[in-house]
Order: C-alpha cells, then structure tokens, then sequence
C-alpha cells in the first residue's frame, strides 16, 4: 500500500487534496449523494450525478444538472451543466467510443434504463429502457468493453429508497446487453444468486473479468450485503458471465462505486475513504478522505483518482494507472 500512495511508511502522511465543496441540498434532501463518476478524453473533464434520497414524506425530484470537473484549468474547476433532454435520476456512467452512457433510475412517468450522452453538445439519447416491455427497477451502473458489449446492475433503489418509481416488475439482478447484436439477457440475479441490491460495476483491464458491489436493504444492517463479487466473462460460445464468487467484503457501511487499476487492484467507496484489494482479494488500506464523508464513487485520469463523496470531490496521486481513464 505505501508504494501504491508513494510514501515511505505509516510515518509519511499522504495528501488527499479537495478540489471542490457542493452547495447544500435542497430541503427535501435526507443527504447528497455524488455518483457517476465518468472522464471524457473530448473535453478533457470528469462528469459527476447528483442524487439527493429524500426525508421521509417526500419523493425525489429530478434533478435537471450533472456536475462537470473541468481538468484543463489548474487547479480543475468544476460547475453544474444541463443534459437535453434532461437525465432522469443518472447515477453510474461509463465512456464508450465518444459517448457517455448513463444508468439512470428514472420515476414515476420516465423508465429507468440507458442513456448516451454526447460529452461535447450534452445531447441525450435513450438507448434501453425495457425487457420485452417490462420497465427495469433502477438501473445503478453500466460498463461496456471494448467490442461493444455493456453489463448493468439494476435494483429497487428508486423503489425502496426514493418512493420514486412504479412497483418493480422485474426481479433485481446484472444484465448483459450485446449493443451489436441487441441480445439482452439477466447474468446473475433473476430472484436468487448473490444480489440482494446491485450496485456498482468495474472491468478489468483484461475484459475478462466482471466484478459487481451488493448491498442490502440498509448498509447499517450486519446481515445486508456489502460485498465485491467476481465474474468471468468468456468471448467464446456459451454461457457469456459465469462465477459471482466472494471476492471481498468490507468493514465500514457497503462499497458503492468502484474501480481497478491495470495491475488488477479493485477500489471500492465506502464510508471515510477508497478500500484497496489486491488481485487476489487481500486488503491492502484505505485511501482517507475526510471525516464524517462517504467516497461513494471514483474515476481514474492517468495516475490520479479523483473521488466523488456526498459533500466533496478529492484527488490524489498514486503510484498506478486506472483501466479507464
């Protein structure tokens, strides 16, 4: 872990800088939460969401912005942009060949699902919001590989913690969705396997292996989900994604966004910090963010991994380089 942050030992402190601090939410808002966290080489800029579950006896209104961290300026700079048409509860993103692609919850009268995002213009397409005509719960986050094959988890966050969406008519689970041939199919889920609640989702440099957060019901409860699971994925015929075995299981609230670097390190935010695993699932440290805050997701730009809290943006430079970045 010291190589990995560049410092000597646990003598040397290392330097988390914040870059930026969030207004306050609206009075609605139980917290803030800051997720989506996606780099676009066109602008040179990192794109965050902003959530805001809502105080009991309210529902969660759609927020008309995303959060932009403009990397050209020294230091980055960051400001709210509007998206046409408006997101509909975004919350993880992904780049892919020129585009943003968006999971997005969606509400009452929008279908969760997913949405391209043009990072120059902030024109929005929908490109999936259903299975057969069934509306998805909440869709919570999205990678896509190289040859254009995307996996997505999809919860009953909107549902159980926004009182925003319809009734789920779908069971929650990771679907893959080959975007060349349309091929849509749930992977793991469908009323049983390891999820409770999908969360975030991470490739490998390699494409060759999926990994996907849980979560359950509450992320206070010591029998609800806060576990990093793997897969295998296969380009050759027959089953696409097999696996979802433990890889690692945190100690401090649930790991929500996460990331690796090209050595196969997995990083995971979790309340105080980004927890570190090594290839094999040892843990390694936590990366400290200030107290009291939740690094709720990341993204990789070279060698700096800029993490997104509930009040925050904070970077540091490590001694690694991300998948994505």
């Amino acid at each position: 872990m010291y190589k990995l942050l560049g410092v000597k030992d646990h003598t040397v402190k290392k330097n988390v800088e914040t870059i930026f601090e969030f207004p306050p939410g609206p009075s609605f808002a139980k917290r803030m939460v800051h997720d989506g966290t996606v780099y676009s080489p066109e602008c040179n800029c990192i794109f965050m969401a902003e959530l805001h579950p809502p105080k009991t006896g309210f529902s969660a209104d759609a927020m008309p912005w995303v959060w932009r961290v403009n990397l050209n300026n020294t230091p980055p700079t960051t400001e709210k942009v509007y998206p046409s048409p408006q997101l509909t509860v975004p919350n993880g993103a992904y780049y892919h060949k020129g585009g943003i692609y968006w999971a997005q919850e969606g509400n009452y009268t929008v279908p969760g699902g997913i949405t391209r995002m043009d990072p120059l213009t902030l024109k929005t397409e929908v490109v999936l919001n259903n299975f057969y005509g069934h509306r998805f719960n909440s869709p919570n986050d999205v990678v896509i590989t190289r040859d254009g094959v995307a996996y997505f988890t999809d919860g009953y966050y909107g549902y159980d913690n926004f009182n925003d969406t319809l009734k789920p008519e779908l069971a929650n689970g990771l679907w893959r969705w080959d975007m060349n041939s349309n091929d849509l199919r749930m992977v793991s889920g469908a009323g049983g396997g390891p999820f409770t609640n999908p969360n975030g989702l991470a490739l490998n440099f390699e494409e060759d292996k999926l990994y996907a957060t849980n979560r359950g019901n509450s992320s206070d409860n010591p029998a609800g989900g806060r576990t990093i699971y793997e897969f295998q994925l296969s380009q050759s015929n027959g089953i696409p994604v097999k696996g979802g075995d433990v890889f690692a299981y945190v100690d401090a609230g649930f790991p929500d966004g996460i990331k690796l670097d090209r050595e196969g390190r997995v990083y995971g935010g979790i309340t105080g910090g980004v927890t570190v695993f090594d290839l094999t699932g040892k843990h390694l440290g936590i990366i400290k963010i200030a107290e009291g805050d939740v690094a709720v997701n990341m993204q990789w730009k070279d060698n700096w991994l800029y993490i997104a809290g509930r009040d925050k943006i904070y970077r540091v430079e490590l001694s690694a380089y991300g998948v994505q970045a």
